[in-house]
């Protein structure tokens, strides 16, 4: 037996569910799906999870962390929403992420994670899943109404995008459509865009030697002064210190 299959066959026994629970999961169209222990190595995953992260399969997944296959600020930023989890032992339900895949591309996903319970009611791990919204169709039909709105700001967040024009792509009035965009995803449409742009600076700051000037001007923000607040208000620390702390240079 692998090292990867004795993990699972390990853990399983702890969880008191089938081993081969993900290969369920590939039944299931764009759906991805995986589980972690404590340590937040990743015991399960099925077919689609592992093709996000250009891995070939469960096996060259198994045993591996979120640090094995996203950039470093990523991947710290998993493990502190999975940790939020496992403390409270309370499930997050369709929380917004933009995840970056093997190639660099980023998509906007919708995941959920659950802790998962040992026999003795104690917390041993996550189980999550994620679907990518441009994909999901008629099985997430609230959040495909809105697909045209998120493909056009991931598209156009470096230019102004004003909310009474995403308001018309989503054939709503301004007011429908900020009611109905927080009640799907939990911010306004103001606090996606904003979430949009400071992904993108994050990732010109670990990618690139460019000014914090020319980022903010290449990531929608008018000036460096707001871009630095808003950007430390989002991330906790300061594009610079950001920079130092992550970049791959």
């Amino acid at each position: 037996m692998t090292q990867a299959k004795s993990l699972q066959r390990d853990f399983c026994r702890q969880w008191d569910c089938p081993w081969h629970l993900s290969q369920l999961f590939d039944c299931l169209p764009n759906t991805c799906f995986y589980a972690k222990d404590l340590q937040g190595r990743f015991i399960m995953v099925n077919g689609a999870f592992a093709a996000l992260f250009g891995a070939k399969g469960e096996d060259d997944m198994v045993g591996k962390t979120d640090h094995d296959f996203s950039p470093r600020d990523l991947a710290d930023q998993y493990v502190a929403e999975d940790r939020r989890v496992i403390q409270t032992g309370q499930p997050l339900v369709h929380q917004a992420w933009l995840i970056s895949d093997h190639r660099g591309a980023i998509q906007w996903y919708l995941s959920s994670k659950i802790p998962l319970f040992g026999h003795g009611g104690e917390v041993i791990g996550i189980a999550g899943v994620m679907h990518d919204i441009a994909e999901a169709g008629l099985s997430l039909k609230p959040y495909h109404e809105m697909e045209q709105v998120t493909s056009y700001v991931l598209a156009h967040y470096s230019e102004k995008i004003e909310i009474p024009m995403l308001a018309r792509l989503a054939h709503l009035s301004v007011s429908q459509f900020d009611r109905r965009f927080k009640r799907l995803f939990q911010m306004s449409p103001q606090q996606f865009l904003l979430r949009v742009r400071v992904h993108a600076a994050c990732r010109h700051l670990i990618s690139t030697r460019e000014s914090a000037a020319q980022i903010a001007t290449k990531t929608g923000f008018y000036d460096q002064s707001y871009f630095t607040k808003q950007f430390q208000r989002r991330m906790g620390v300061t594009p610079t210190a950001y920079r130092r702390k992550y970049r791959s240079w």
